[in-house]
């Protein structure tokens, strides 16, 4: 569906990966439900990879992966890890089967989000940091689920605008 030729700028994305960044840092910890905040950042690469294919969704996984370890994680190279895996597995199936409905968009977006919280406890288990399966998976993730879904939706018709009056030009 997305398959065309315009593709998008890699300094374009980097500026959106940096506001990204500073978006998620400062606005979006106001904003947390019980504790939970969105991940702009797996969205982000769920979207950029469904939109302009693996090589930008990869450029998007690791920058922001980097971005992610450097300021936010507790061992370096574990986002910057599963975002990569996140984006290959959203190229070979997911991007195949999005046709632009809303629901297979929420699905994919739940599946990243059981995955991407999957493999940071796996990592960080074995790295004795001390987190909790049940807390993750009880009491993270369905709230992440549901405010990933709502972010996801809302870029995606904002993304979809833009792509739009950017073919024109």
């Amino acid at each position: 569906m997305f398959n065309s030729d315009y593709q998008i700028k890699y300094r374009t994305l980097l500026l959106i990966i940096v506001l990204n960044y500073i978006f998620q840092s400062t606005i979006l910890q106001a904003l947390k439900v019980n504790g939970i905040a969105a991940n702009f950042t797996l969205v982000m690469v769920l979207l950029v990879t469904i939109f302009y294919g693996l090589l930008s969704g990869l450029f998007t996984a690791i920058i922001a992966g980097l971005f992610t370890d450097v300021f936010f994680s507790m061992a370096i190279g574990i986002n910057l890890f599963i975002l990569i895996v996140i984006a290959v597995l959203i190229d070979i199936i997911g991007r195949p089967l999005f046709t632009g409905n809303r629901l297979t968009l929420i699905f994919m977006t739940t599946i990243s989000t059981i995955l991407y919280h999957f493999m940071y406890f796996f990592f960080m288990y074995f790295l004795n940091k001390g987190i909790s399966f049940n807390t993750v998976f009880k009491h993270i993730v369905p709230y992440e689920i549901v405010l990933n879904s709502i972010v996801c939706v809302i870029a995606y018709a904002i993304a979809i605008r833009w792509i739009e009056r950017h073919k024109l030009d």
